[in-house]
């Protein structure tokens, strides 16, 4: 199980690396202090929110950000009420970093985890407006964890569209879809590296996108997936370790560490492949159900509690 487990990490982690794009002329700088850059990111961040207004085309929801040249007819990003600029705070390498992203459209479907695909179309520039990446709609889906860390916060922000079955020699399209923007500091993009000679190293980065669609996915095939492996309402998956031995639930198929396999823990009685859903084993409430307790004062489901050995 753990060879599975640092095999798997490892591909998790050469996949971080190639990012938006697959690129082979990829350079190091010496590094800086996290921190340090990120002071220097936060002023040209809001230089550009407040130098630049939006020009969105309503109908695909893709936005550019051209420079304002008349203040009387152009509003800032920062000062426009028509998409009420947003921010998160994500703790990442010891620095609070302020995210700020625009919401076209909030989407109606699912949102995905950092664990789950998406079929999403995006355009990268940088604040200059040189376009560095552009993914036009594929039927092909990605793993979210394959993008740069500024995607793994804001993506599950949205919510994917209505699919809409083409007719004969027509693509299919979607409906509905999640839409927005998202204006990332270096040390939530490629930080230190530079990409294909159009990203110098420690370049903030712009993204427009549409999120098409998700697919739910469970990478350890322990019979959990994904965006349920947090237990915790609005928790992320990244870091959620109920064990504590290092590797979070979403890549632990043992996740209460008492030996025993997930999805033999959660297996329904009689069945040698049919498991309980995430949803069967809670409360409306979000408190667990009486029967998948460990003891009745127990907050975690058997198969999360570490004092539950053995999932009895």
């Amino acid at each position: 199980m753990n060879r599975f487990l640092k095999a798997f990490s490892l591909v998790a982690i050469i996949v971080f690396f190639a990012s938006c794009k697959n690129d082979d002329d990829v350079k190091v700088a010496p590094p800086r202090d996290y921190g340090v850059q990120y002071a220097s990111d936060k002023d040209s961040i809001m230089k550009f929110l407040t130098n630049h207004y939006i020009d969105l085309n309503t109908e695909t929801l893709d936005a550019t950000f051209p420079e304002i040249t008349n203040a009387a007819e152009q509003t800032s990003i920062w000062d426009q009420t028509d998409y009420p600029l947003q921010n998160i705070k994500i703790t990442r390498n010891d620095v609070e970093y302020t995210v700020y992203y625009l919401s076209f459209r909030q989407g109606v479907n699912k949102s995905p985890s950092l664990g789950d695909n998406i079929n999403v179309t995006y355009r990268g520039t940088l604040f200059d407006g040189t376009q560095f990446d552009y993914r036009p709609y594929s039927s092909t889906e990605v793993e979210l964890y394959g993008f740069i860390p500024g995607w793994w916060d804001i993506m599950p922000l949205f919510k994917s569209g209505n699919f809409v079955e083409g007719n004969i020699g027509e693509p299919a399209s979607f409906t509905d879809f999640g839409a927005g923007a998202m204006f990332l500091p270096s040390g939530l993009a490629y930080f230190n590296q530079t990409r294909s000679n159009l990203i110098p190293p420690y370049t903030c980065l712009a993204f427009t996108f549409q999120l098409l669609d998700v697919t739910y996915t469970d990478l350890d095939k322990d019979g959990i997936l994904n965006k349920d492996e947090a237990a915790e309402p609005g928790a992320s998956i990244e870091y959620y370790d109920t064990d504590g031995d290092g590797t979070p639930n979403y890549l632990d198929n043992d996740d209460d560490g008492d030996g025993r396999y997930t999805k033999d823990e959660i297996r329904i009685p009689g069945t040698t492949n049919q498991y309980y859903t995430f949803e069967e084993m809670f409360n409306e409430d979000g408190t667990v159900k009486d029967e998948f307790k460990c003891s009745p004062s127990s907050t975690l489901p058997k198969f999360l509690d570490p004092a539950c050995k053995g999932g009895e």
